[in-house]
């Protein structure tokens, strides 16, 4: 039977305990952690009024606090692991609809469209957009060090995102080309979707309006360079 660092068994913490649970497989582990994240997102979802705590999601899970720690070293590595699930599912359905548009535009369109709709999601619902690690700074940095998304899931995304750009571009295109236009492709969907209501001076056209008026200036630049290339 596995023990913690204090010599305790890790038993959930139950009404009624029958026998503790084991964790011997991989298989156990991983529904372990799948619990504990699983808590973690309902926590969140349910927004409390105070501060979420590994003990408290170990609780809501159905274990001892000591458990968690064993799958994650703080709060902030349970939560990046909710993200990426997250991501992971929007990632999936990304995949599914991909498929559908046979016309690049509008392929693109939708593209842009799904993630705003899920980064509008996600901070509706988690108080942070997944889909571009919201809750560091603006600058784009940890620690003074730039931020380098390495979750299998955003790979994913980011490739999409390559595929759809990639399909109205010049194929004579350097990758350079191609990573600066993708960037500026997410840019315009993070913008909108943060971008204020307005100001005392006036109000701004809902996001989705403006995330559509500024996909279509990045296509007419990517023609203009086309046409640019060809010369």
């Amino acid at each position: 039977m596995e023990t913690n660092a204090k010599g305790q068994q890790d038993i959930p913490v139950t009404a009624k305990t029958a026998s503790p649970r084991r964790a011997r497989s991989a298989e156990a582990r991983d529904h372990v952690r799948q619990a504990l994240i699983d808590a973690g997102r309902h926590l969140l979802l349910a927004k409390p009024l105070g501060p979420i705590s590994l003990r408290g999601i170990a609780r809501h899970a159905g274990y001892s606090s000591g458990v968690v720690y064993r799958y994650f070293a703080d709060r902030d590595s349970l939560f990046l692991a909710i993200r990426d699930r997250e991501l992971a599912n929007f990632a999936d359905r990304l995949e599914m609809e991909f498929a559908t548009y046979d016309d690049a535009e509008k392929r693109l369109f939708a593209v842009a469209d799904r993630a705003f709709d899920f980064s509008r999601d996600q901070i509706a619902a988690f108080g942070m957009n997944s889909l571009f690690l919201f809750w560091f700074d603006t600058a784009g940095t940890q620690n003074g060090a730039p931020i380098r998304d390495t979750a299998p899931a955003a790979a994913r995304v980011h490739a999409f995102f390559e595929q759809a750009v990639r399909s109205v571009m010049a194929p004579s295109w350097r990758d350079s080309n191609i990573q600066s236009a993708v960037g500026a492709l997410m840019a315009s969907i993070s913008g909108a979707v943060l971008l204020p209501r307005g100001s005392d001076h006036d109000d701004f056209p809902d996001g989705r309006i403006i995330l559509r008026d500024t996909v279509e200036a990045l296509i007419c630049r990517w023609e203009a360079m086309r046409g640019a290339s060809k010369q």
